[in-house]
């Protein structure tokens, strides 16, 4: 029996200023742009599905990260709500690509969900490197405990299936638990990425990521979502636009 085709919404959570070469490795030193964070919403699944949840607070990202802005419609809830239809408290799953603080931020209000990562990427984000601590250690508690109810997790090994049509693969080198998330459309297979692809030129011209913790992994996990994918949501490409559902960019073969 064939499933039926699914549907990704790319969901804006705001933009970041930021230099380019933190997104493409040792390229464009200097060059500032602003680039979006996306999550997404995939829709028509046997269950109601949100694959990362964008930031907190925007003044704390300003703060101590990059200057950030986030329109009213870019808030996760607000946003879910008019791409969707769905409350927060409707959600059954949420994947999160990797615990960073822009994937996790409002993990928190999908209080019926249960939530998807790689085991390794939990383990990591209690004890990362030294250059990533930054990263897991303020914004620990949008995602432990205080977050999320621990028997509300769900730990993945390399690939797992999460409902028909959805499947989540191993794609590490932004951090060694980053997992992205393949979905059957009625186009092809969309790659909701994260953050193991920033841009669409990364996959397209083989530029690893920009904050990378190994480089190897990064070339493949390009190939491994070369594989399964035709076309790429990335966590960063500023050429998708805000509730885009259809023509994803195309992933080069």
């Amino acid at each position: 029996m064939g499933i039926n085709p699914l549907q990704v919404v790319a969901l804006k959570m705001g933009e970041l200023y930021v230099d380019k070469s933190t997104l493409t490795y040792a390229k464009d030193f200097g060059k500032m742009i602003t680039i979006p964070i996306w999550a997404a919403a995939i829709i028509g699944a046997e269950a109601k599905i949100v694959v990362d949840t964008g930031i907190h607070d925007r003044n704390w990202v300003n703060e101590h990260v990059d200057p950030c802005q986030q329109q009213e419609d870019e808030k996760m809830a607000v946003a879910l709500k008019k791409a969707t239809g769905w409350d927060p408290e409707e959600v059954d799953i949420v994947i999160n690509t990797h615990l960073h603080y822009d994937h996790v931020g409002n993990n928190r209000i999908f209080k019926n969900a249960v939530f998807y990562v790689q085991q390794l990427e939990w383990e990591y984000a209690f004890h990362p490197l030294k250059s990533q601590e930054w990263i897991y250690n303020d914004t620990r508690f949008l995602y432990d405990q205080r977050g999320v109810d621990f028997f509300a997790w769900r730990f993945v090994n390399g690939y797992a299936d999460v409902v028909p049509g959805v499947k989540l693969i191993p794609t590490p080198g932004h951090t060694p638990g980053h997992q992205s998330v393949l979905v059957k459309t009625a186009e092809g297979v969309v790659c909701v990425s994260g953050d193991v692809v920033n841009l669409v030129e990364n996959i397209n011209e083989d530029r690893p990521v920009g904050i990378v913790t190994d480089v190897g992994a990064n070339f493949e996990s390009f190939a491994r979502i070369r594989q399964y994918a035709d076309y790429i949501l990335a966590g960063h490409d500023p050429g998708i636009q805000k509730f885009q559902r259809e023509h994803f960019p195309a992933i080069k073969k």
